[in-house]
């Protein structure tokens, strides 16, 4: 069995408790541009572990995508729902996209496009990669509630038509979406009659915690479905949660397993301690079927008070830096929680964490890749790690044609396709923000 190790803030404590994680992200400006660091390159490679990126929509015109989207910057996290879109969030809106689906019975779903419904406007959020800026969009999450569902209502959201005032939409949201200015908003596409209606105009703001410094950088469905949770990388970082009524409710578990500060109620010392700066925190929450992964990137200090947090600012290792330390910055935690928060374990991650994000479990038919936990890099070289889903153990990167360790920098969001009208089954979407001001959605299939 492994168990949980010392990284190198020296104030991780020891666990026994082994998490199965998973997380990945991945984005390539370029399909060359992943791949070209050499970190990592002595761990010895799985057979056929090799893998191709294709850019599918990108703001560059040099990344010969099937769409081009000008204002595709900064992208993070994307969903895909079932008779809907793949949302993929970037800047200040979101955008939607279908197809990709390389044997589908329809021509037009073979190949990724966009049709009426183009993207969302995100209050908060824009595009401003200044310090000027409102906030980006970050965790995107699709809601399976049916429409007229009363969880996650979403009430007079209007949508403009030229010549005529606007129709307000009410229904269950289709999509939520957070943003690292600590502001919830949803969309929702049920007319009054109860018509389906898919038009580009604003989400609505259904929460607002800008005023209390919160940053949210990942927002994931609890497994009962009638509870939201967010990772607040903000003033106070801690996983929140929000009732199906978007109200700020206390948070049932989720302690986080590496916080060294004091006890949050000396009474209860199963909600563990605060977290202080220097300490790995919530970065981005991930649910899988019953299981709930907690990704946690390094704090760091504001600088006029060390004892305060630097909101929203991670200490990470840049690709130079991981490439010294041979791989293994230990600059980020993975821990997985049961549904109830109580904590399952923690992933001896060997170090190789650099401010880890997306977390996703491949299926059967990713080459020899499958069945695993993966887990990827925001910083760094973006790496993809795969884990064993069982035992917890390294297997191997996510490598490219070559056989290297697939590096797509700026890596942030993970997701499979669903096989119908959203991306294959088998290949896994990524997005990625290689600067500021590019972005791109990509797939990662099996060569």
């Amino acid at each position: 069995m492994l168990y949980g190790h010392r990284a190198d803030s020296g104030k991780w404590r020891s666990r026994t408790n082994l998490l199965r994680v998973s997380a990945l992200g991945a984005a390539v400006v370029v399909a060359a541009a992943c791949s070209q660091a050499d970190s990592g390159s002595e761990e010895i490679a799985l057979d056929g572990n090799r893998y191709v990126v294709t850019a599918l929509a990108s703001a560059d015109d040099g990344a010969h995508a099937a769409v081009t989207v000008s204002e595709l910057v900064n992208a993070w996290g994307f969903a895909d729902r079932a008779g809907g879109h793949f949302l993929v969030g970037a800047g200040g809106k979101a955008f939607g996209f279908l197809g990709d689906v390389r044997k589908a019975a329809k021509p037009e779903l073979r190949t990724l496009s966009q049709d009426g419904f183009v993207a969302m406007t995100v209050p908060g959020a824009d595009s401003d990669t200044s310090d000027k800026s409102a906030g980006t969009v970050t965790g995107v999450v699709a809601n399976p509630a049916p429409p007229n569902s009363d969880a996650f209502v979403v009430r007079d959201q209007p949508v403009p038509f030229e010549g005529v005032p606007p129709l307000l939409l009410t229904g269950s949201a289709r999509n939520i979406i957070a943003t690292d200015s600590g502001r919830l908003a949803a969309w929702t596409d049920v007319a009054p009659d109860g018509a389906v209606i898919r038009h580009d105009g604003p989400a609505n703001l259904v929460f607002d915690g800008s005023a209390q410094q919160m940053a949210f950088y990942g927002i994931a469905l609890a497994p009962s479905g009638d509870k939201l949770l967010a990772a607040d990388f903000g003033a106070e970082p801690q996983v929140r949660t929000f009732d199906k009524n978007w109200q700020l409710v206390a948070t049932s578990g989720f302690a986080n397993p590496f916080a060294t500060g004091e006890a949050v109620d000396a009474d209860k010392p199963e909600l563990g301690r605060k977290a202080v700066p220097g300490d790995p925190a919530p970065f981005n929450i991930t649910t899988i079927g019953d299981r709930v992964f907690v990704s946690y990137a390094v704090t760091r200090p504001d600088s006029d008070d060390a004892e305060k947090f630097a909101a929203g600012e991670r200490a990470v290792a840049d690709a130079d830096a991981e490439s010294a330390a041979a791989g293994k910055p230990g600059k980020g935690k993975v821990a997985e929680f049961a549904a109830d928060g109580s904590l399952v374990r923690i992933l001896d991650d060997g170090g190789r964490l650099n401010a880890p994000w997306a977390v996703t479990v491949t299926p059967s038919t990713f080459g020899p890749l499958s069945g695993k936990l993966l887990i990827g890099n925001t910083a760094g070289a973006g790496h993809i790690l795969a884990y064993d889903d069982t035992t917890g153990e390294f297997v191997d990167y996510v490598r490219d044609t070559a056989g290297a360790p697939l590096s797509v920098p700026g890596l942030r969001g993970l997701e499979f396709g669903d096989g119908a009208a959203l991306g294959d089954a088998d290949a896994l979407y990524l997005t990625a923000a290689p600067t500021p001001k590019t972005a791109h959605f990509s797939s990662i299939r099996l060569k």
